[in-house]
C-alpha cells in the first residue's frame, strides 16, 4: 500500500520494481492522496489498484490505505522512490513466516545513508527519544516501510492525519505489547520530500511525550495478548525487548535525551 501525493514522476519506477514474480498474489494499492498531477493515471497504467482519497495528509492516506486492503498482511511504502522495492520480501519475510506480526525497515545502519544531513541526525534524534521512553532499541522510527498483519493492525486506534502517524502506529504496538521487529533496508536518495524537518520534529516529540504516560498504564495490561500472538518470535536484525527498568530510571534517561537534544 503506497500513499502518494504528486509523485506521476517517480511512481511509475517505483511500481515497476516491485518483485510481482515473488508475490503472484499480491494487491498493489497507490492511495491517490489529492495529487494534481497524474500520479493517478501513472499508477494505475502499471497494475496498481488507486484509491482516491482527496483530503491531503500522510495520515489521511495511510488510513485509507488499511482499510481499503483486503490481504492479511499490508506492507506500507514511500511513493517518492526513498524505499528500494527490492526490500519488500525482506521486510514481509517475519510476518508471512510468523516470528513476528509486524516488522519495520531500518534506514540508519550505515553512511552514506542516501539522506540529507540534516535529516539524518533528526532521525537519529528522534529514534533516540522514542527508544527512551519506549523502551526500545530501533534506531529508526520513521521509515515508512512497514509490514503489519490485520490482527495487529485491527488492535490499534489510528487517528493522526499527518506523518505523525508513523509514530502514532509505533506508540499503539507499544501500549498494546506488539514485538517490533526490525529489519535494515537500504535508503535511496531522492530530491525532494514532503516532509517539514523543524516542524515535523517538534509535533513527533510532543506526541511521544503526551502518549508516554498511557504507555505505562497499558503496557502490562496488553503484553499477554501479544506473547500469545507471537510464540515463535525471533527478531530480524535485533529484536524488541521487554523492558523491566524502573519508571524512575527511564524518566532520568529522558530528562538526559531531551537534555543533549535541546
Amino acid at each position: 500500500m503506497i500513499p502518494a501525493l504528486n509523485e506521476e514522476e517517480r511512481i511509475g519506477r517505483v511500481l515497476d520494481q516491485i518483485p510481482y514474480n515473488r508475490l503472484p498474489e499480491a494487491e498493489v494499492i497507490v492511495v491517490d492522496n489529492g495529487s494534481s498531477d497524474d500520479t493517478a493515471r501513472v499508477a494505475a497504467s502499471k497494475g496498481a489498484r488507486v484509491v482516491r482519497e482527496p483530503r491531503r495528509g500522510y495520515g489521511i492516506a495511510t488510513r485509507t490505505g488499511f482499510s481499503k486492503a483486503t490481504g492479511d498482511i499490508i506492507v506500507t511504502m514511500d511513493a517518492d522512490g526513498g524505499h528500494w522495492p527490492g526490500d519488500l520480501l525482506k521486510v514481509l519475510r517475519p510476518v508471512a513466516e510468523g516470528s513476528s506480526i509486524v516488522a519495520m525497515g531500518v534506514r540508519i545502519h550505515s553512511f552514506p545513508h542516501g539522506m540529507k544531513i540534516r535529516r539524518f541526525f533528526g532521525n537519529v534524534m528522534l529514534a533516540k527519544v522514542f527508544d527512551t521512553l519506549y523502551g526500545e532499541h530501533l534506531g529508526d522510527v520513521q521509515c515508512g516501510f512497514r509490514a503489519i498483519h490485520r490482527k495487529a493492525l485491527n488492535k490499534l486506534r489510528l487517528s493522526q492525519d499527518g506523518m505523525q502517524l508513523t509514530t502514532e502506529l509505533l506508540i499503539e504496538l507499544k501500549e498494546r505489547g506488539i514485538p517490533i521487529c526490525p529489519v535494515q533496508v537500504r535508503q535511496v536518495p531522492t530530491d525532494r520530500s514532503h516532509i517539514r524537518e523543524a516542524g515535523d520534529f517538534i509535533e513527533h516529540v510532543s506526541l511521544m511525550l503526551r502518549r508516554f504516560p498511557s504507555y505505562w498504564s497499558a503496557r502490562i495490561r496488553n503484553r499477554h495478548w501479544a506473547v500469545a500472538q507471537t510464540p515463535k518470535f525471533v527478531g530480524v536484525n535485533g529484536h524488541s525487548r521487554t523492558d523491566d527498568r524502573g519508571r524512575n530510571e527511564v524518566e532520568q534517561e529522558i530528562l538526559d535525551s531531551l537534555g543533549k537534544i535541546a
